[in-house]
């Protein structure tokens, strides 16, 4: 997409961040929930399962941070005078992949640890 309106760019960038900062939220609350599961007994295949999603939740959020930044700067470069347009982008695909990328993941995540919850319960 050709960057021809930095209005319409920026608003996306507003939602992008608005996204992310509703999956940190999510990523706490999984890790809350996480947390209370292990306090379950577990079997050495659960007890892996549950490390697994604390470096996965570890993970996005590190991930959740890097993405705020990259917005952030993307941002600053649309508002100086001499933002070169080649530049920004190449950031904003650099974004729009990332998102994409990340929203999936995120899904599939979320997704797991569903299953996990739901295999935790019939045990």
């Amino acid at each position: 997409m050709a960057i021809e309106n930095f209005d319409a760019l920026h608003q996306l960038h507003q939602e992008w961040k608005k996204d992310l900062l509703l999956s940190e939220k999510e990523i706490k609350s999984l890790t809350a929930e996480l947390t209370e599961l292990s306090t379950q007994t577990l079997d050495k295949d659960q007890q892996m399962k549950i490390e697994h999603f604390q470096n996965a939740l570890i993970r996005q959020k590190e991930v959740v941070n890097d993405e705020l930044q990259l917005i952030i700067k993307a941002d600053k470069m649309m508002s100086e005078s001499n933002g070169e347009a080649a530049q920004l982008q190449m950031l904003h695909n650099k974004l729009q992949d990332d998102m994409d990328t990340f929203d999936r993941l995120f899904t599939d995540l979320r997704e797991e640890f569903k299953a996990f919850k739901r295999s935790l319960i019939k045990s």
